[in-house]
């Protein structure tokens, strides 16, 4: 028996609706304009599929809402009214489905909400994305009634997946310029915060001084700095902001020019900072505050006049002695308008050290989740007691390195070594 040969006879329309199918991806591929994507899906679907109003309503998870993202066919007032609630009229039904809906008469539907008095029958299709989720609806209405039957569902369904296609690559297009836009904005954090940080370590009669410090990925609030003072005094300071980011490193420049002219008027360390306290205040207004200790050295008498303002408190290592803790001061600045400040003074003798730091040092974690924490501090600044101020600090955050997972350190590392010679 002769073999009959197979062939497939492709029809006008079937051929119309793979070209207008295929011209609707090239669409989606080459353009990202979520509202020219949609429109131009809306005009191919009207190709094949005749409606008098048609819409895609995107759902709003953060809000439980539905949004007319692109509308075509109603009236001006009814296409910018407010959104639909997710479980309302036959979008809602077929969002909150997930199932497409064939109404051939909208007036015996219990779902039905009149939007158009004209509307006599209504073809909705969910678009569910790449997870699984339904993120929203592509709604036709005609003023026809039995205007759509299954195959026409069908149909929709095809389009709806490019319209899903076509909003999560919108969506994850704007993810990206986002992420471009918080980039540039930590580079010029980052950028802001070195600019604030001494270019060179002091030199200083009687003292060596060194300072270091080591941004993490995202930009904190970590500051340190020497300030020339009146009569041959050297202020060293050291403070952190609460929070990241931009809003801390800015936070963190006002701090800084503050203190600086403050320090000028020659008030007492308990009056700076009383003003300084004030001054975050009205700035941040709760929402952020600064830890800082300031000390200022009087190289001539081998002694330093200091005050703490709820910082980490710096050791003062002496070989052979018990560690003491600078503590003295007061509460962190710009959480209570009534704080009070105390000042202290602290006496050095030669191959004395001190350190100051932030809690980027002593909260540094293992893999383990253990935090450095101060004892071992102490442990490594005794082990290099007799180094110079540089290589103490040096070793100080190359202990911390690999103590802590060096990729999962979430906070800035300072460093700041006077030492007695």
């Amino acid at each position: 028996m002769e073999k009959r040969e197979q062939r497939t006879v492709s029809s006008p329309l079937a051929e119309e609706r793979w070209h207008t199918l295929i011209h609707t991806f090239r669409l989606v591929s080459i353009s990202l304009d979520l509202s020219e994507i949609l429109q131009g899906i809306l005009r191919a679907v009207k190709q094949l599929i005749p409606y008098d109003a048609a819409g895609v309503f995107i759902f709003d998870p953060s809000t439980g809402l539905l949004h007319g993202y692109e509308t075509v066919g109603y009236p001006e007032s009814l296409a910018h009214a407010s959104p639909l609630h997710c479980c309302e009229g036959i979008v809602g039904h077929v969002l909150h489905t997930s199932r497409g809906r064939v109404v051939p008469d909208v007036t015996m539907d219990p779902y039905y909400v009149q939007v158009r008095a004209e509307t006599r029958s209504e073809l909705a299709a969910p678009l569910i994305g790449s997870g699984g989720k339904t993120i929203g609806v592509i709604n036709l209405e005609s003023d026809k009634p039995n205007a759509y039957n299954e195959a026409d569902l069908e149909l929709l369904m095809l389009f709806a997946n490019v319209v899903a296609i076509a909003i999560e690559k919108a969506h994850l297009h704007q993810e990206m310029l986002e992420k471009r836009r918080l980039e540039s904005e930590l580079r010029i954090a980052r950028q802001v915060m070195e600019a604030l940080m001494p270019s060179q370590a002091p030199t200083v009669t009687h003292f060596e001084i060194f300072g270091r410090m080591i941004p993490s990925a995202e930009v904190g609030g970590d500051y340190y700095d020497f300030i020339d003072v009146a009569d041959g005094r050297l202020g060293v300071v050291i403070a952190d902001v609460s929070g990241k980011g931009v809003p801390a490193a800015l936070i963190m420049a006002t701090f800084r020019a503050s203190l600086h002219a403050l320090l000028g008027n020659d008030f007492a360390l308990r009056a700076v900072f009383s003003r300084l306290n004030r001054l975050l205040l009205e700035i941040t207004r709760d929402r952020h505050f600064v830890t800082a200790f300031y000390g200022e050295l009087d190289a001539e008498g081998r002694r330093m006049f200091y005050l703490n303002a709820g910082h980490n408190p710096p050791l003062l290592i002496r070989e052979g002695e018990p560690v003491k803790l600078l503590s003295t001061g007061g509460i962190p600045l710009g959480i209570l308008k009534t704080a009070t400040f105390s000042e202290d003074i602290v006496y050095f003798l030669p191959g004395d050290s001190l350190i100051l730091y932030t809690d980027g040092v002593t909260e540094a974690e293992s893999a383990e989740g253990e935090p450095y924490g101060v004892h071992r501090l102490e442990q490594v600044v005794r082990r290099n007691l007799r180094h110079s101020a540089a290589e103490l600090c040096e070793a100080i955050i190359e202990d911390v390195r690999q103590h802590a997972e060096a990729d999962a350190r979430s906070d800035d590392l300072t460093v700041v070594v006077v030492r007695a010679v």
